[in-house]
Order: structure tokens, then C-alpha cells, then sequence
């Protein structure tokens, strides 16, 4: 492994961005870039990283104002038809970019990558709405019912084929920023999932 390592590193010299710093650039620019990989390679040598600091600041914005999240739901569980979630509105964004472009149209990919996707996730996975989202998100909803039905065809000018196809790459994107996500937080408490207990329903007997 560690001749592999070496190999590499010979290999990818004249890339190494501190050498190319120190040969073309100032002094102080030089001495800011050893610096700066000297503080990057501690930090992963002992586990460190932004990534967990960055999203508790995330999660302070949104647990401070209840617009994220809504009024408590109206049949004490969840909301159905209500659209008062991100997870809700967060839907809406994504069939509207899931519907297929027309011809000379840029796409949303082409304009900010899977930026957009990722800060959509961000936001429910600290707000805990993932699987919200998972269960009643509308281009989910016509993806299940085309795996049953199968029709492809135009309607209303939307080439169903072409949309169902950009649902399926959006899904598999969104479970991979989940996956990342969770498995990152996991062991933090950013992460804090509140377990519900219900009282079960109650029927009175009915008398004879």
C-alpha cells in the first residue's frame, strides 16, 4: 500500500498545489499554503471537520422559526393534506424540475449542479422530514404509479417517459446525499430523532 501511495504521489507532482504555490507565487503566499496543508492534514488525521459545525449552525436558523416546520399536525400524527412542511414545498420545487425541458431549455442541473439538490436534503434531514418526504413527495408518487401502469406516451405536451427517467436520477441522487448525510450526523446530536408514542384507539362497546 504504501509503495502504491508513493507511486501516486510521484505520479501527481507537478499537481501538488503547494509545491506549484511555493515555485510560482509570492513568499507569504507560499507560507500560507504549507500552513494550510499542514492544518488539513491534522484535521483528518484526527478525525476533524467543518461538516458537523457547519450543519448545527444550519439547524439554529431553522429550529428558531416554526415556518420550517408548521403548526402541530391536525390529527396529532401527520400532515396529509396539508402543505404547511419544507418537505411539502420542497416536493413542488422538484417535480416542477423534473418535468422534461424544452428544446433550447437549460436545466436546473446545468445551472447549479447538485447544489440545489443538496441544500433541499440539508434541510430535511436536520429538520428530520426525510422520510416524509420519502412517503408523500408527488414526483415519488407518479414514479410508483407508472411502475404499476407502465404508460408512457404525451400528455398535456409533458413526455412522460423522458419525466419518469429525470425522477429516477433526482431519487437516486437524493438517497445518496441521505446516505451521506446520516452518516455523518449519525453519531452527533445534531441528529435527534424524538420518538412519538400514540395512545390507540378507543371503541366503546355497543350494547345489545
Amino acid at each position: 500500500m504504501e509503495t502504491v501511495m508513493k507511486n501516486l504521489d510521484q505520479q501527481y507532482a507537478a499537481l501538488n498545489m503547494v509545491s506549484m504555490i511555493s515555485r510560482y507565487g509570492t513568499e507569504q503566499q507560499g507560507a500560507n499554503a504549507r500552513d494550510a496543508e499542514l492544518l488539513t492534514r491534522e484535521r483528518l488525521c484526527r478525525a476533524l471537520s467543518m461538516f458537523e459545525l457547519v450543519m448545527q449552525r444550519i439547524k439554529s436558523f431553522l429550529t428558531c422559526d416554526p415556518i420550517w416546520e408548521g403548526p402541530p399536525p391536525a390529527n396529532g400524527v401527520m400532515s396529509i393534506d396539508e402543505c404547511q412542511e419544507f418537505h411539502r414545498l420542497w416536493s413542488a420545487i422538484q417535480f416542477a424540475y423534473c418535468l422534461p425541458p424544452t428544446k433550447g431549455e437549460i436545466t436546473i442541473e446545468q445551472c447549479y449542479g447538485e447544489g440545489l439538490q443538496w441544500a433541499g436534503c440539508v434541510i430535511m434531514t436536520l429538520l428530520a422530514q426525510e422520510k416524509r418526504f420519502a412517503s408523500l413527495d408527488f414526483s415519488y408518487h407518479l414514479l410508483r404509479v407508472h411502475e404499476f401502469d407502465g404508460q408512457d406516451g404525451n400528455v398535456q405536451g409533458i413526455d412522460l417517459k423522458q419525466m419518469i427517467k429525470r425522477i429516477k436520477v433526482y431519487r437516486d441522487l437524493n438517497n445518496q446525499i441521505f446516505v451521506i448525510l446520516n452518516k455523518h450526523l449519525s453519531s452527533s446530536d445534531i441528529l435527534q430523532r424524538q420518538v412519538r408514542e400514540y395512545q390507540p384507539p378507543i371503541f366503546q362497546a355497543t350494547q345489545a
